[in-house]
């Protein structure tokens, strides 16, 4: 991204938050590998960024998402000088990774990968570590990859489902009521459950929230409206990348923070659809006993190219069943703990 598109995002930013009186606001950097630019210009989009704001009372929060490989010292420096954060993309043991992660020549990444995190991990930089995004392979020992990514000692971790669709079916989803990623989560929801671990893993966490009557903090599950949008490095503001793994141009808008700002995008057809709850989903969702909890399961996964997005999720019965679970299990142990005063 140019500096003076880094200049005219930051600005639209800002605006934004003023007319809406917003106090926080959150920027993650991902790709691609935004560590790739060097950190040069990484520093010159925290100083354009941080020079919008000034004197605005508000201090963005600047994250980044990578897969790690380029972290360095000075990378690290420059996270703690502007106290960004840092999540890494990775699918479990070396094994696991390196099926899909692999560098340009095809050769396994894991290797160079650990010796990264060792460094972020180190008290010097661990401040900045901010967890793991991990995409499920069915294929894989759930607890083999969850107690590696553990064993990093992680704030968070993000397991996510495959952006496949009815269209191109996820592994091991040829016939639409099996349920290997519930079974998967399954195990590892248990495993973190019962030793009660204090790694956040996010769909269970906010699941618990949803069980517990509190609001999702994330657009994968529940009914809230998505607070989120992407700038492209040339300016365009588009919805959600994820709606890149349906069909060609469904992220575009048209929209371009030039001539736009981010409340026209705001009203833009194909963001109030994501805004609407339960009104926006097809009417077998909407009849769904479980659907405060899944929210109809994420946008990309209910597409077809016959019906568009008005399916269930390609996981609606993998959601259902770890709901289900989670459900039956929190309650079960809020009644095994009931005080009685």
């Amino acid at each position: 991204m140019s500096p003076t598109t880094v200049k005219r995002v930051a600005t639209r930013i800002l605006e934004h938050c003023q007319a809406h009186k917003k106090t926080t606001v959150s920027i993650v950097f991902h790709g691609g590998e935004p560590l790739l630019s060097g950190v040069g210009h990484l520093q010159e989009l925290v100083d354009t960024i941080d020079t919008a704001f000034v004197g605005s009372g508000i201090r963005p929060s600047i994250g980044i998402q990578s897969n790690g490989l380029l972290f360095t010292e000075e990378i690290g420096e420059l996270f703690l000088r502007r106290r960004m954060s840092i999540g890494i993309s990775i699918d479990g043991p070396p094994k696991v990774n390196d099926v899909f992660r692999v560098d340009h020549r095809g050769q396994p990444s894991s290797k160079l990968l650990e010796r990264k995190l060792e460094l972020l991990t180190s008290p010097r930089y661990r401040s900045s570590f901010s967890g793991f995004l991990s995409v499920i392979n069915v294929d894989t020992d759930p607890l083999e990859v969850f107690r590696y990514l553990d064993s990093f000692g992680p704030p968070a971790i993000d397991f996510l489902l495959p952006y496949d669709n009815h269209d191109r079916r996820p592994r091991g989803k040829e016939d639409f009521n099996a349920t290997p990623y519930a079974d998967w989560l399954i195990k590892v929801f248990d495993d973190w459950f019962d030793r009660k671990l204090t790694t956040s893993v996010r769909t269970f966490n906010n699941l618990i929230r949803l069980v517990l009557g509190a609001p999702s903090s994330v657009e994968s599950v529940g009914l809230d409206p998505v607070d989120l949008i992407v700038v492209e490095s040339n300016g365009d503001i588009e919805a959600v990348d994820s709606l890149k793994g349906t069909y060609d141009g469904a992220t575009r808008l048209g929209l371009n923070v030039f001539d736009h700002n981010f409340d026209t995008a705001l009203e833009h057809l194909a963001v109030q659809n994501r805004q609407n709850g339960a009104a926006g989903l097809c009417q077998q969702c909407r009849n769904c006993p479980v659907v405060s909890f899944c929210g109809g399961g994420y946008i990309p996964n209910r597409y077809s190219a016959e019906r568009g997005f008005d399916n269930p999720s390609v996981f609606c019965t993998d959601l259902e069943k770890l709901i289900r679970h989670i459900y039956g299990k929190v309650v079960h142990e809020i009644a095994r703990t009931k005080v009685t005063v």
